[in-house]
């Protein structure tokens, strides 16, 4: 199904191999124009510590690659979604980016909920150190007609 929706990467992992930290919140606080003004994004997303107990508590998970920042968190909460009607309850999305699905974010008052998902940055993960990790690829400078890897995860059971 993520192959179907345009990833271009989708692969079974094991929750332990995803690295967390407490500097990719950091990034965000001091690198980002968003934090503190969109749900999906820090100080609202799960903290590092809650993300790991989070992953601690999966058995599988899925991170899968779309070319596109935009594509990434629609795909993750549709098969997400699709997970749950198949008897996997505990199904969890984290997106590629921060939300933009408003011009402006009501923090408190959402009107989408449903439709977005924290990326895995936003919540202490380490994305290059887990891809790297994984053995697929990542590149903090592509070249500027490269197609970019955007990563995404799905928890599943």
């Amino acid at each position: 199904m993520l192959r179907e929706g345009g990833a271009t990467i989708a692969r079974v992992i094991s929750p332990d191999s995803i690295v967390t930290a407490p500097w990719p919140v950091m990034k965000c606080r001091y690198g980002c124009p968003r934090y503190g003004h969109n749900r999906s994004c820090p100080p609202f997303a799960p903290a590092w510590q809650e993300m790991r107990a989070i992953l601690d508590s999966f058995s599988e998970a899925i991170i899968f690659s779309v070319p596109d920042m935009s594509a990434g968190t629609p795909l993750a909460i549709k098969v997400t979604r699709e997970a749950c009607r198949d008897g996997y309850y505990k199904a969890l999305a984290f997106g590629t980016g921060p939300c933009t699905l408003c011009e402006e974010c009501r923090v408190g008052e959402c009107p989408r909920p449903y439709d977005t998902a924290p990326s895995m940055e936003a919540c202490g993960v380490d994305v290059f150190g887990t891809v790297r990790g994984l053995g697929l690829p990542v590149d903090t400078s592509p070249a500027p007609d490269a197609p970019l890897n955007c990563y995404g995860l799905i928890l599943v059971h």
